[in-house]
């Protein structure tokens, strides 16, 4: 009898235990969040633009949940899109430390792509629902056109930018190096850009007749120690100014064999990276490594542009003895040498590489397979075009377009030569004309009143692989083949008097018409877009 009442006790407790167990998992069911009006991109201005996400929560308890709603709590939290350490040894920054719906922070975060967490804690069961988004933050200075100037009578070097916030949003950005490190330069000549996948990543230089400097590749800014002569020479007594600068990719995916400078004082260098820790030595204008260069070449670099590779030679211009050297990248040795081209065989040779004129202009181009453009002026002042494809180990001789016959060519001093027709453009004060090489054919293509053109130029791409560009568009590749035509106001009150228009090319006629123009400018030397992967 004792044993039924204890087997009794029991059974009426399991019984309680499970009516309990069925209260409180009705009592707990979780219920269902919906998370909605989330963007899939936010692209701000760091430093300036705020992040702003207002986003509806639906439960399917509850209806809608606003931030009056006690039992829950949210949160905003970023981390960098790639991985790695966002701040402080953190993988992550929490934007949201008042725990509110709705987001509206100052985007106070580097030049970057950021994963962003939008989060929905129910503070009663611990249950948390989430939803992500991407973040771009970009700065004036993270893509763009740089726009390298002489401001004023001294000509004092600065740069502006065309700054590319987002594919709808392009902003013009001034002076940007005085605030930057850069120190009082004279005389522009030309931006150094050599983008790379290397660990060191992209470099960008500024070069000028009183000095050149590299830049922080992010935000453009220097210092004394990124001196080209200190950052990047081996010889610390160097005293050359370096004026123009060009990479050599000899097919390799990650960026630059080499690169070359030309100086002030008519010296090739080359920066040998095909080992690590490759620096510009001694100048290469000379046959035997080490010693006294031998002759001065002219400010111009001609090497082959195509991908993937663009070759394995590159071409200068000897202006004391007027004839054209060469370069080669093997043998190893050869890589701090140069020699004179050599004529080819008479039934192939156009014309003698010992030319005893004037060149007046070099361009590479991606012309039939990477075609290098040279404008050479005999004694008589008659100028004439020589073509020579630096595709491998070229050097080959491929055209020649003697004694052009164009309206006001022989005073002209700007040029530029079209990557995919055969066409050249040049400028005579306010005026740029337009030339076919094939048929000869002359158009006057713009006309600026007022105004005098300071540069012609189109901006080829140098990325070691088009789809690393953030842009991959046909539209914004196709724009490295509009001609940038940089003038200044004859009027201008002010040192601003600056103006870059982007012109697309009709290959029907040879026309030009203008896609847009920006202002504010000084007087324009060279443009490049800061390419972004």
């Amino acid at each position: 009898m004792k044993i039924l009442k204890i087997c009794s006790i029991l059974l009426i407790i399991a019984l309680s235990s499970c009516y309990d167990d069925k209260g409180n998992y009705d009592y707990h069911e979780v219920a269902t969040l919906n998370i909605e009006n989330i963007p899939e991109l936010i692209e701000v201005l760091g430093n300036s633009d705020h992040i702003i996400v207002k986003p509806k929560i639906t439960s399917s308890f509850e209806g809608e949940i606003t931030d009056a709603n006690p039992n829950f709590e949210f949160g905003y939290r970023v981390e960098f899109k790639t991985g790695g350490t966002i701040v402080n040894g953190s993988k992550w920054v929490d934007l949201n430390p008042s725990k509110r719906k709705d987001l509206d922070t100052l985007a106070s975060l580097n030049a970057n792509t950021y994963l962003g967490w939008f989060t929905v804690t129910d503070k009663r069961t611990g249950v948390t629902t989430s939803a992500k988004f991407e973040i771009k933050v970009a700065s004036p200075t993270s893509e763009g056109y740089m726009v390298l100037c002489n401001e004023g009578a001294n000509n004092r070097v600065r740069m502006d930018m065309i700054s590319v916030i987002s594919k709808d949003r392009i902003v013009p950005a001034y002076d940007l190096l005085s605030s930057r490190g850069l120190p009082e330069l004279k005389n522009a000549t030309k931006i150094g850009f050599y983008p790379n996948r290397f660990s060191q990543g992209d470099m960008i230089y500024v070069l000028s007749e009183s000095g050149a400097y590299k830049l922080n590749k992010d935000l453009l800014t220097t210092k004394e120690a990124n001196n080209m002569k200190f950052s990047d020479f081996i010889l610390p007594n160097t005293v050359d100014n370096p004026l123009v600068y060009a990479t050599l990719n000899d097919g390799f995916p990650f960026g630059s064999d080499g690169n070359f400078i030309v100086t002030d004082k008519g010296n090739i260098f080359f920066q040998d990276l095909s080992s690590a820790g490759g620096a510009f030595e001694y100048p290469i204008n000379t046959p035997i490594r080490g010693q006294a260069p031998a002759y001065r070449v002219a400010p111009y670099i001609g090497i082959s542009p195509m991908r993937p590779g663009n070759g394995s030679s590159a071409i200068f211009y000897d202006i004391d003895n007027q004839r054209f050297i060469g370069w080669v990248s093997s043998p190893s040795a050869a890589r701090q040498t140069c020699t004179p081209v050599p004529d080819p065989a008479a039934a192939e040779m156009l014309f003698s590489f010992k030319t005893g004129m004037k060149l007046v202009y070099m361009e590479n181009t991606r012309f039939s397979d990477g075609l290098v453009y040279a404008i050479l002026q005999d004694n008589n002042g008659t100028r004439h075009i020589y073509g020579i494809n630096m595709a491998g180990k070229g050097m080959k001789q491929v055209v020649k377009y003697e004694s052009i016959n164009a309206p006001e060519f022989a005073s002209a001093n700007k040029f530029a030569f079209h990557s995919q027709y055969p066409f050249m453009y040049y400028a005579v004060g306010d005026k740029v004309y337009s030339y076919n090489l094939g048929t000869k054919a002359t158009e006057s293509a713009i006309t600026l009143p007022g105004e005098t053109i300071t540069m012609l130029k189109f901006n080829l791409y140098v990325q070691p692989n088009l789809a690393d560009l953030n842009d991959k568009s046909d539209e914004f590749l196709s724009r490295q083949f509009e001609l940038m035509v940089g003038s200044y106001s004859n009027a201008a009150k002010d040192i601003n008097g600056g103006k870059l228009g982007f012109y697309k090319v009709n290959n029907n006629n040879n026309t030009l018409t203008k896609r847009i123009d920006y202002s504010g400018f000084a007087h324009i030397v060279d443009v490049v877009y800061r390419e972004r992967r």
